[in-house]
This record gives C-alpha cells, structure tokens and sequence, in this order.
C-alpha cells in the first residue's frame, strides 16, 4: 500500500504580500470553567462513546472562557444541526478534539487551541485542535479566523467530508518540529470538503520515525479506493507562510487503482498560489517519492491531482533542493505524477 503521509485513515499510515491583517495572540480576560464533568457525545470514534466537557445541541456562543477538558475525549462538541461561535478563549486538555463540529455551523475567531492528545502525546492517530466534519446527510460549516492552534498530537486544522465547507484565514498552526513518534499535519483538507486556505501560518510538521511517511504543512487529499473518500476538489491555498514542514503543500488526489501512486484522472483544479514556503533542514529519512520509492521525502509543493495550479509562489531552503544523487527525494515543486498541471512564476532558491 502506498504511504506518503500519516493520518487518522484505516487505509494509509499514516509571498506575495496580502492585505490581511494578522492577529496578536494577547487575549483578555476569561472565565475559569469549574471542574468539568465529561458528558458522553453519541459520537463513536475507535469504537468509544466520545465524551465533551461541553455539548452545544442547539445554538451556543462561548465567549472569553478557558476550558480545561482533561479526562473527557473533547473540548467543545457542536452536535449535528447545532450552530455557535468561540471567540477569545482557550481550550486545553482532551484527547482527540479541542472543538469537534459535527455538522454545526460554527465559527471559532481569535481563540487558542492546544494540548490536544494523550499525556504524554504518542502515535496513538489522534489529538486534533480543531475538526469540521460531514457525514450521514449533516453538514458542517463555517469559519476559523485568527486562531493559535499548537501542541497537537497529529494535526492542527482538519476539514473532512462532502459536504463541509470553511473559510480559514490567517491563523497560526504550530507542529511539535521534529518528532519520530507521529506524522502530524498542520491544515488537512480532505474526503471532498471545500475550503479556502488564506493567510495562515503553517510551521513545524516534520518526521524522523521510521514510518515510511511525511508531515505536511497543508494536505488535502481524496480518492475512493486509496482513502475510502470522494476527490476533494477545487481547493484554494493563497498567501500562506510555511515553515519547517516536510512538505510545504501536500496535494495527494488518487485514482483508483490498487497501488495508490496513479494521480486522479478527472479535473481536481485545486490553486496553490502566491504562498512563502521554506525548509532550511532535511529530517524526514523514511517518506516516498510519488513512485513509491523511498529513503525520505520533502517538497516545497507535491502535487498529485489532474490540471491543479501552482503559480507565483516563494520557495526556497536547503531541505527542498535537491540533491545530485537521492535518497532523500528533494524537490521545490514535485510534478513527475501529476496530469496537465499548470506551473508558472513560481521563484525558488536554495538559500531563504
């Protein structure tokens, strides 16, 4: 089975300045949440009930509070039709999800979302600061601006499902760097969702284990036969800043044949444009290139998909120039499995 990156998935282990005005993490004051008693959610992953320290079944705003959700599985849970708004507060402390949107509409505004997983955090795939997530007929949506996720177990931001849609917009999402114990991913787009990536700092997903995989700093992927998921479709990923990520911008569309390297074969026209991606450093040892070859891989842009555009981006560094003779697999952009791609005023360079 092909394997690049690492993610919760049964099938794989797993600038062009913009005018947008960046937030300052330095909120007020908030309310201290009493003891929580983690209540049981409906909500079934690895075979558990998940539990909340907070349920939103109907409409909630929770605003300038600090939650502390040590010992239950989630923070906030937004059930299925529910809708809500977190803004300026910090959620800390459950295992698998700091805010788990189940089909709600939710925005999260100028929150902080962190030490999400086990204690200590494992490869155990789980610990995500913030989920949207589609599935059954309910539909989650909404929007995820000026946000601080960091110390996550395995990922930052996830969008998965047909049917979910979000506007994420300059919020930062900060990986643990170098760890050998799991493949985190900073942003995942992913099982058809939609979304429109823009201004958001992506830093520090990268590993040394020996898992034959690679972090990505944004990743968005689909494909039925290799990932159990619609093709996700149409993506737009501008003027974000990625640092220190195995691969910069992680594209992995598949068609469905069983040695899950082939791209898909329908249009996934997804844009990568105008984002500063850098790597000073080589730490992966153990990833495959897009034919399956492996002994490390790390890319500015990997693309795997069908007339997707990576146009006017930065990149640059020493751990995405490659070398005379690989392994590792080094490239400012990776376009050798990709159908008709459209790659332009793209400006790289081995020194940042």
């Amino acid at each position: 089975m092909r394997k690049w990156f690492s993610r919760s998935n049964p099938l794989l282990y797993g600038a062009i300045a913009i005018l947008i005005m960046v937030p300052v993490f330095l909120f007020p004051s908030r309310q201290v949440q009493a003891a929580v008693t983690c209540q049981p959610t409906g909500f079934m992953k690895d075979s558990l009930n998940l539990t909340a320290a907070q349920i939103v079944t109907t409409s909630a705003s929770i605003l300038s509070k600090t939650i502390d959700a040590t010992g239950c599985n989630i923070g906030v849970y937004f059930a299925p039709g529910s809708s809500g708004f977190i803004s300026s507060s910090e959620i800390s402390g459950a295992n698998y999800y700091g805010v788990l949107n189940n089909g709600g509409n939710v925005t999260v505004l100028e929150s902080h979302i962190h030490n999400i997983g086990e204690n200590p955090f494992n490869g155990a795939q789980h610990g995500v600061d913030l989920e949207f997530f589609s599935s059954g007929g309910t539909i989650a949506g909404g929007s995820i601006i000026g946000n601080l996720f960091e110390k996550y177990q395995k990922g930052g931001i996830d969008l998965l499902g047909s049917g979910t849609s979000a506007n994420v917009l300059t919020n930062t999402v900060t990986g643990l760097g170098p760890v050998s114990f799991t493949a985190q991913n900073g942003i995942e787009v992913g099982e058809d969702a939609q979304a429109s990536l823009t201004g958001n700092t992506v830093s520090g997903n990268s590993y040394t284990g020996t898992g034959g995989v690679a972090s990505g700093g944004i990743l968005v992927f689909g494909g039925m036969l290799c990932y159990g998921s619609a093709l996700t479709t149409g993506t737009a990923i501008t003027g974000n800043t990625l640092s220190g990520n195995d691969v910069g911008v992680f594209l992995s569309n598949l068609a469905d044949v069983a040695s899950c390297t082939q791209p898909a074969t329908t249009p996934t026209n997804i844009a990568v444009t105008s984002n500063a991606i850098s790597n000073t450093s080589v730490n992966n040892t153990s990833g495959t290139n897009l034919s399956g070859q492996p002994g490390g891989y790390q890319a500015g842009v990997s693309d795997q998909g069908d007339s997707d555009r990576i146009t006017g981006n930065r990149i640059c560094g020493l751990g995405y120039t490659p070398v005379v003779t690989p392994p590792p697999y080094l490239f400012m952009i990776d376009v050798t499995n990709t159908i008709t791609p459209s790659v332009s005023g793209n400006t790289t360079s081995p020194t940042c």
